[in-house]
């Protein structure tokens, strides 16, 4: 079916122009001269209908950007010296999304890398002698999961890892980042994480964390970092997420999360903003895409419901104004560089645009909140027969990615089925 184009799309102001309204005509602007360039002349008496049959992801460019990246950095990385699990992590998911092939020799390579990260006390740290930090032994340990096998997950130390994040645990349910560090959301996604794929999820970890997340439900629909402040794609996905884990999606008021989340989708654009009055940016296909894969499940809606979001003006957006044709990478928006940040959560949102991930309402676990149901409850996740949407060539698939955790089915399969063969922590750890 052909999508319409036409500049009544386009954001009103109303007659009142501000700095913001300026900033958004100018990438609307931008974007409507690359969508101006598919649509079939003959339909313009109407308005334009968009051909997408030609849409291709420039896999062979994204690879190469990466595999560049990957043989050393420019100085000017110096500023991310503190996120070298993430720059690795991006990377190495990136290239197996895409299907690329990471040779044994990379796999050491990162697993060695990795392993330099891992304090004493527990927890990762975001680069050489510096503080173990909840971020940074999530990208440290999700790096593992995509690279990694039996003898790579034992070198993770699951009890320093435990007690370290109960330090990091606060009497409202939230995890400091670090210690002496800042308290949000991400804080309790990235512990959920954690605790889920290693096995080390007890009673005491999970104490009120719930209950925080909902009282960061703004009185838009949206989550916020903490209590009291504005709603954000990237928080949503996280708390939303964390209550994934926690089997506890019901704690929110979601018709008022779907109304929010569905207005992050931009009419004109087709990509999402992050908040109220933000521009497009191709980094919230995964951040707002994958809260809408947990939307779906928390609604109880199932395929033939449909999607809560266009899937094809969101394909769109990414293969046409998000891929650099000429550096390789993916992008914010037409304008702005590649980097390895955009081009892994524009290729997983891309993923989870194309594949339908779901449960099948008949296989739901009906443990649905005990810690030792995690397994279960994640693995449930699956690419829906028949929910495959692909715009454009038939060779943009990518990998389906599992919409809590960003990776692979099959990576993240394999690390549940090492870590839950080894027996739960003892709560005498606490």
């Amino acid at each position: 079916m052909s999508h319409l184009f036409s500049y009544d799309f386009r954001y009103d102001d109303n007659v009142y122009e501000t700095e913001t309204s300026l900033k958004q005509e100018e990438v609307e602007e931008s974007i409507g001269r690359i969508y101006y360039k598919l649509v079939d002349p003959r339909t313009l008496v109407n308005g334009g209908d968009i051909d997408d049959s030609g849409h291709r992801l420039l896999r062979s460019k994204h690879e190469q950007f990466v595999r560049d990246a990957l043989h050393g950095l420019s100085s000017g990385f110096a500023v991310l010296d503190a996120s070298q699990p993430w720059l690795a992590f991006w990377s190495l998911n990136s290239l197996d999304i895409m299907g690329c092939d990471i040779d044994p020799q990379l796999r050491q390579r990162a697993v060695e890398t990795v392993e330099r990260f891992q304090a004493d006390n527990g927890g990762f740290c975001g680069g050489n002698r510096q503080l173990p930090h909840m971020a940074g032994s999530f990208a440290s340990i999700m790096t593992l999961v995509v690279v990694g096998d039996d003898e790579t997950y034992k070198a993770i130390d699951r009890e320093a890892m435990y007690r370290w994040m109960m330090t990091m645990k606060q009497p409202d349910g939230s995890f400091s980042m670090h210690t002496g560090g800042e308290v949000d959301v991400r804080g309790i996604y990235c512990a959920m994480v954690i605790a889920s794929l290693l096995n080390i999820m007890t009673p005491e970890l999970i104490a009120n964390s719930a209950d925080f997340i909902s009282q960061c439900q703004t009185c838009e629909g949206g989550i916020g970092p903490y209590p009291g402040v504005e709603a954000h794609g990237g928080y949503t996905m996280c708390g939303l997420a964390a209550l994934e884990i926690l089997g506890k999606t019901d704690i929110l008021n979601l018709g008022r999360l779907a109304r929010w989340m569905s207005s992050r989708q931009l009419a004109f654009e087709g990509g999402f903003s992050g908040r109220t009055n933000k521009l497009v940016d191709g980094c919230y296909s995964y951040w707002v895409g994958g809260a809408f894969a947990l939307l779906q499940k928390a609604l109880k809606r199932s395929q033939s419901d449909g999607y809560l979001y266009d899937r094809a003006a969101l394909q769109r957006y990414v293969l046409a104004c998000c891929q650099d044709g000429r550096m390789g990478g993916l992008r914010d928006k037409p304008g702005k560089s590649s980097d390895l940040y955009h081009t892994l959560y524009c290729l997983s949102g891309l993923s989870l645009s194309q594949h339908y991930m779901g449960v099948n309402p008949e296989e739901l676990i009906s443990d649905n909140t005990s810690v030792y149901g995690v397994p279960a409850r994640m693995m449930q996740w699956d690419a829906m027969p028949m929910g495959t949407e692909i715009l454009g060539l038939r060779s943009n698939m990518v990998k389906p990615v599992h919409p809590v955790y960003g990776v692979s089915l099959v990576s993240l399969a394999k690390c549940i089925k090492y870590f839950y063969s080894l027996p739960p922590l003892a709560t005498s750890l606490v």
